[in-house]
C-alpha cells in the first residue's frame, strides 16, 4: 500500500532543506575586502580593476575573444540589440518562454519583439516557428538557454545565415555550458549572461557580454560606459550610450564565484543524470533529456514534464503534492506575452508595433506547445536541489514516485473539493 500523501495527512518525504544558494567562503570576503581597501568601488573608470580581470577569465571560461561585465542580464540584451543597430521599425525573434527581460529588450531600440513556438523536448526556441516568422523587417532572433538546456544553435545557425540575420543569445541560464565544445554566448554574434541573485553564477545582480567581432566589442563598450570612446576605437556610428557598468564589488563576488563554478557545473551534471534516471521510471514522468550537442552541461532549472493522462492527476495537483512532501519546485515562466511583467498593452509596445506599420501578422501570436507545456506540463526544480549530493537526489525521486503511487487519489480528492 502507498504511504499517505503529507499533504492528506502522511508523512513527508523530506523534513531538511536542500544546499542554500548562494553558495560563498573566505574567497568572496577577500575580494571585497581587497575592492573596500583600494577605495575604488565603482564601475569607472571603465574597465576599472576588478572589471578587467573578471573580463578576462570570463571570456576564458566560454571561450570567448571579449567578455564585458554588466549592470543586470536585461541591460546586457538591451546593449546587444544597439550594439547590432536595432532600430524603430525593426522585428526581433523570441521565444514564447522566457523571462520578460527577453522580450522587453527590443522594446528599448523601438523594435518588437515576435513569439516564436517552443520545442516540446527542450522548452526553448523552435527553429521552424521561428523560420516561419521571419519577414523583411527580421534584425536579430534571441534563442534562450533555458533550465538545462541548449536552443539547437545548428539549426538557428542556419536560418540566420540564409537570410543575414544576427543571432544573440540570451545565456542567462547557462552560464559554462558548451555547444560541441564551444562556450554558450559564442556561436551568435554576441551572447549575454545574468548574474542575478538565483543565477548558478551570481553577484546578486549584474550581467556579462561575449562578443567576437572587435567592432561589436567596442561599440559594447561605449553603450555600457555612457558613450564614451576609448583611444583607438574605430567604429564610425555616434552612440547613445547610458551607464550599465558593473560595480567592483560585484566584479569581486564574480571572481571567487568563477573559480567554484566548474567544480558545481560537473557535480551538478552529474547528479542530473542520476535524477532523470530515476524520474524516467516512473509512469507518467519525462525529464527533459540532455543533448549530445551540449558538451558541458550548465543547470539553472532541472525541468521534468508530466504526462497528466498516464500520470492519472493534474500537473497543478503533482506540483502541490510534491512541495508538501519538502521538493519545492514551481513550472517554469509563462509565456511571456501573457506575462504581467510583459504588458502589450503599454505604450512601449504599442509604439514599436506602430512602427512596424502594423506588419500583418505581428500581433498574432500562435504558440500552442509553450501554451500547453506551461499549463499543463512543465515541473522545474531550482539547481540548489543538485548541490547535496545522492541521497537528496534520491529524496526527490522518492517523492515523485511517492505522488505517482497516489495520483489516483489525489485526483479524487481534488474532485471531490470541488
Amino acid at each position: 500500500m502507498a504511504a499517505k500523501l503529507a499533504m492528506l495527512g502522511g508523512e513527508a518525504v523530506r523534513k531538511r532543506p536542500f544546499s542554500k544558494w548562494p553558495v560563498f567562503d573566505t574567497r568572496e570576503r577577500t575580494q571585497l575586502e581587497d575592492v573596500l581597501k583600494s577605495a575604488s568601488w565603482g564601475g569607472f573608470p571603465s574597465p576599472n580593476r576588478k572589471a578587467a580581470e573578471f573580463s578576462r577569465r570570463f571570456a576564458d571560461f566560454q571561450g570567448a575573444r571579449f567578455a564585458m561585465p554588466v549592470s543586470s542580464g536585461t541591460t546586457a540584451l538591451e546593449v546587444a540589440l544597439k550594439a547590432l543597430e536595432v532600430g524603430p521599425g525593426d522585428e526581433v525573434i523570441v521565444p514564447a518562454i522566457t523571462f520578460a527581460a527577453t522580450a522587453y529588450a527590443p522594446l528599448t531600440c523601438n523594435a518588437l519583439p515576435v513569439f516564436a513556438d517552443v520545442d516540446a523536448e527542450t522548452v526553448c526556441m523552435d527553429p521552424e516557428s521561428v523560420r516561419a516568422l521571419i519577414t523583411p523587417r527580421t534584425r536579430a532572433i534571441i534563442p534562450v538557454h533555458y533550465g538545462a538546456s541548449l536552443a539547437d544553435l545548428d539549426a538557428l545557425t542556419e536560418i540566420a545565415n540564409e537570410h543575414s540575420i544576427a543571432i544573440v543569445e540570451d545565456c542567462a541560464h547557462v552560464p559554462g555550458a558548451q555547444w560541441h565544445g564551444r562556450g554558450a554566448g559564442t556561436v551568435g554574434a554576441i551572447g549575454c549572461f545574468s548574474f542575478q541573485s538565483t543565477k548558478p553564477m551570481t553577484a546578486g545582480e549584474g550581467g556579462a557580454i561575449t562578443v567576437y567581432d572587435p567592432d561589436l566589442e567596442q561599440k559594447c563598450q561605449s553603450l555600457i560606459n555612457c558613450g564614451r570612446r576609448r583611444p583607438g576605437d574605430a567604429f564610425e556610428s555616434p552612440l547613445m550610450g547610458a551607464n550599465y557598468r558593473m560595480t567592483e564589488w560585484q566584479c569581486g563576488v564574480l571572481l571567487a564565484q568563477i573559480e567554484r563554478a566548474p567544480g558545481q557545473i560537473e557535480f551538478k551534471s552529474a547528479m542530473a543524470a542520476r535524477l532523470r534516471e530515476g524520474l524516467n521510471g516512473i509512469p507518467g514522468i519525462h525529464a527533459i533529456a540532455r543533448d549530445p550537442r551540449v558538451t558541458r552541461e550548465a543547470i539553472y532549472a532541472f525541468i521534468f514534464k508530466i504526462d497528466e493522462d498516464k500520470l492519472g492527476t493534474s500537473r497543478n495537483s503533482f506540483v502541490k503534492a510534491i512541495r508538501a512532501e519538502g521538493i519545492p519546485c514551481g513550472v517554469g515562466n509563462d509565456p511571456v506575452y501573457r506575462s504581467t511583467l510583459f504588458p502589450r498593452d503599454s505604450v512601449a509596445y504599442r509604439i514599436a508595433y506602430e512602427l512596424t506599420d502594423g506588419t500583418p501578422g505581428a500581433e498574432e501570436i500562435d504558440c500552442p506547445v509553450a501554451e500547453r507545456l506551461f499549463e499543463r506540463e512543465i515541473v522545474a526544480l531550482p539547481h540548489e536541489c543538485l548541490l547535496g549530493g545522492k541521497s537528496d537526489v534520491d529524496d526527490i525521486i522518492t517523492a515523485a514516485q511517492k505522488v505517482a503511487e497516489n495520483a489516483r487519489e489525489l485526483a479524487m480528492t481534488k474532485a471531490s473539493l470541488v
